[in-house]
C-alpha cells in the first residue's frame, strides 16, 4: 500500500471501521449497522445484479446475499488500488467461495460489463453502496451502474427479438452460408466525398431536390424501404441496404425492375433478398447477440476470405445503413428520412410500398385504413408538432445517436438522432466545398479482399456443425453418451438451437424440461443441415 495514503483499519466501540484520506468510510459508532440496513432494503426482484462499490471490510455483503432475489448476484468493484488490496485481504473465506459474488479492481464500465457477463444473465442493475468508499469516486461507479443497466435492457430487447425471429435468422444464416458460392460477393465500395443516408421516413421527400441537384457530388446509401421513393424521384442509389430476415421487405425491390443496384444484405437476411436485386452483391454480418455460433460463423468467413463487413446489433435497417455509410464514407455523412416518428395518417415517404399499396386500393369508402390504424395504436406516443412515435422507434433513435456520432441531420422534425441539425442550404454549401465524388473503389470496409474465397472451408464448416448436432442427437437418444462437460459445451456452443426459448438464461443449468424441448430442435436442425449439404452437392 502507498504509505501515507494507505487505508487504516480502526477499532471502534461498535466494530471495525476504515480511515482513508482523512475520512472515516464507515460509522464510528456501529460500522456495520448502515450497511446491513441498506442490504435489507435491496431490490429483491429476480435476476438482479447488485453493484457493490468499494466493499472494504465487507460489512453488509453477507446480508445482501441472503436478502437478494432468485437468480441474482453481486459484483463488488473497487476503483482505488489501496482499497482494493484491503478488500482482498479482508474478504471472508465464505464469500470468496460463493459463486454468486465476484470482486474486481476496475475503473471503467467495460471492465464491469466483462465481469457481469461471467456472473450470468440479469434483468436489471441495482447500485448498493455499503460503504463511504462509494463517495470517493461516485461518478465512476454511477457510470458503471448506468452502463450495466443499459446493457441489460438491450439484452432483454434482443431476447424478445430472438424469441420471435431467432429461428428465422438461424435458418437464413445457414441457408445463406450454403448459397454464398453462387452470389458473386465483392468487397464493399468506398465513398470519397459526402454520403447521404436515406431512410424511408417522410422527411426524405424534403431532401430529394438536394440529392438531385448534387447527385454527381455525393454518394447515396439507401434503406431498402426507401428505394421506391428514390426511384420515383429519378435517383439511383450507390448502395441499397437490407437487414430484413422475413420475406415482407422483398416488395421494396419490385420498383427496381431490371435496374442494377449494388446491394449490401446481411447474412441473416431472407435468402431471396440476394436474388431479388440485379447488381453487385455485398455482405454484412450483424452480431445479433453474443453467440458462440456467430463467433464460429465470423471466424470461418474470415478464414475463407469471404468479403464482409461486421457490425454490432443495431435493430433498425436505418441505423444499419447509417453505420455502413460511416464506415465507407471518407467525407461527412448526412441523414434524411431516418425519422423514427411519423405524421398522423402518413407513416412513410411517398413511393414506399406501404403507401403505394394503399394508394392503389383507395376507393370512395376505403381511405388509408393501414395508415390510420398505424397512427392510432395504443402504444403510440405523441411528440411536439403532432408527430407520433413509439418506444421501439425511440430506442432506435437512441441507438443511432450512440453508434453513429457526427451525423449531419437534414430532417426538419423527429426525435434527436445525436447529429447536428443543418438546413438544406447549409448542406448544399458543405457538399459544394467538398471534393466531388469519384468512382467507387473496392475494398473499403470489412474483412476479406479481392482474393478468391475458399468455398471448401464453408462446406467444411457446415459439415462440422452437422457433426456437432449428430453428437448431441446420439447422446440425447442414449446411443452414444457424451461426458457431462462435453455435452454441456456442445449445447452452449450451439446456441441457435434455443434462440427461440423464452427461458434462455436457464441453459447453463440444463434443467430436464429445457433438454426435453431441445431434443426436437436438434432433430430439426440436423435434418435441415443434411438437406442443405445434399443440395449444395
Amino acid at each position: 500500500m502507498s504509505g501515507a495514503q494507505a487505508p487504516r483499519v480502526l477499532e471502534t466501540t461498535g466494530g471495525l471501521s476504515v480511515e482513508y484520506r482523512g475520512r472515516l468510510l464507515y460509522s464510528s459508532r456501529d460500522p456495520a449497522a448502515l450497511p446491513r440496513r441498506v442490504a435489507a432494503a435491496c431490490d429483491k426482484g429476480p435476476a438482479r445484479l447488485h453493484l457493490v462499490p468499494s466493499p472494504l471490510l465487507w460489512h453488509g455483503v453477507s446480508e445482501l446475499l441472503a436478502a437478494m432475489g432468485p437468480g441474482s448476484a453481486l459484483l463488488c468493484v473497487e476503483a482505488e488500488p489501496d482499497l482494493a488490496a484491503l478488500a482482498r485481504e479482508r474478504m471472508p473465506p465464505s464469500l470468496a467461495g460463493d459463486s454468486r459474488l465476484a470482486f474486481i479492481e476496475a475503473s471503467t464500465p467495460g471492465e464491469a460489463l466483462d465481469a457481469a457477463r461471467e456472473l450470468g444473465s440479469f434483468r436489471a442493475c441495482s447500485l448498493c453502496a455499503l460503504s463511504g468508499g462509494f463517495s470517493l469516486d461516485k461518478r465512476r461507479y454511477e457510470e458503471m451502474a448506468a452502463a450495466l443497466q443499459s446493457e441489460f435492457e438491450a439484452d432483454w430487447r434482443n431476447r424478445a427479438a430472438l424469441m420471435i425471429l431467432g429461428p428465422r435468422w438461424a435458418r437464413n444464416i445457414l441457408d445463406n452460408l450454403a448459397g454464398l458460392p453462387s452470389m458473386g460477393l465483392e468487397p464493399l465500395p468506398s465513398f470519397p466525398g459526402p454520403v447521404l443516408v436515406c431512410g424511408a421516413g417522410a422527411s426524405l421527400e424534403e431532401a430529394l431536390p438536394l440529392a438531385r441537384s448534387r447527385r454527381d457530388r455525393i454518394g447515396i446509401v439507401a434503406c431498402d424501404t426507401a428505394l421506391g421513393t428514390l426511384r420515383a424521384a429519378g435517383l439511383e442509389p450507390d448502395l441499397a441496404v437490407c437487414l430484413e430476415g422475413q420475406a415482407h421487405n422483398l416488395a421494396d425491390f419490385t420498383c427496381l425492375g431490371s435496374m442494377r443496384v449494388r446491394l449490401a444484405a446481411d447474412l441473416s437476411s431472407h435468402p431471396a433478398t440476394f436474388r431479388a436485386v440485379a447488381g453487385r452483391k455485398h455482405l454484412t454480418l450483424a452480431r445479433i447477440t453474443r453467440s458462440p455460433f456467430l463467433d464460429r460463423v465470423e471466424a470461418v468467413l474470415k478464414d475463407a476470405k469471404v468479403p464482409f463487413l461486421g457490425l454490432p446489433p443495431l435493430g433498425s435497417v436505418g441505423v444499419h445503413a447509417a453505420c455502413i455509410a460511416r464506415v465507407l464514407g471518407r467525407g461527412p455523412v448526412l441523414a434524411a428520412g431516418l425519422d423514427f416518428s411519423f405524421l398522423p395518417g402518413k407513416t412513410h415517404a411517398r413511393g414506399c410500398p406501404s403507401l403505394f399499396a394503399e394508394e392503389r386500393a383507395l376507393a370512395r369508402l376505403r381511405r388509408w385504413p393501414g395508415q390510420l390504424a398505424a397512427s392510432y395504436r395504443d402504444r403510440n406516443l405523441r411528440l411536439e408538432g403532432g408527430l407520433l412515435t413509439d418506444p421501439i422507434l425511440l430506442s432506435y433513435a437512441a441507438v443511432l445517436a450512440e453508434s453513429c456520432p457526427g451525423l449531419l441531420d437534414l430532417r426538419a422534425f423527429g426525435p434527436s438522432i445525436g447529429g447536428r441539425r443543418i438546413s438544406l442550404a447549409q448542406a448544399e454549401a458543405l457538399i459544394d466545398q467538398a471534393k466531388p465524388q469519384e468512382s467507387a473503389a473496392s475494398g473499403a470496409g470489412g474483412e476479406g479482399s479481392a482474393a478468391i474465397p475458399s468455398w471448401e472451408k464453408l462446406d467444411a464448416f457446415l459439415r462440422a456443425e452437422l457433426a456437432r448436432l449428430e453428437a448431441l442427437r446420439l447422446s440425447m437418444h442414449g446411443t452414444h453418451l457424451l461426458e457431462a462437460g462435453e455435452f454441456r459445451a456442445l449445447v452452449l456452443g450451439s446456441d441457435y438451437l434455443w434462440w427461440g426459448f423464452p427461458d434462455q438464461d436457464r441453459v447453463r443449468d440444463l434443467p430436464q424440461d429445457f433438454l426435453n424441448r431441445l431434443v426436437p430442435q436438434v432433430e430439426y436442425w440436423s435434418a435441415r443441415l443434411s438437406a442443405l449439404l445434399e443440395d449444395s452437392g
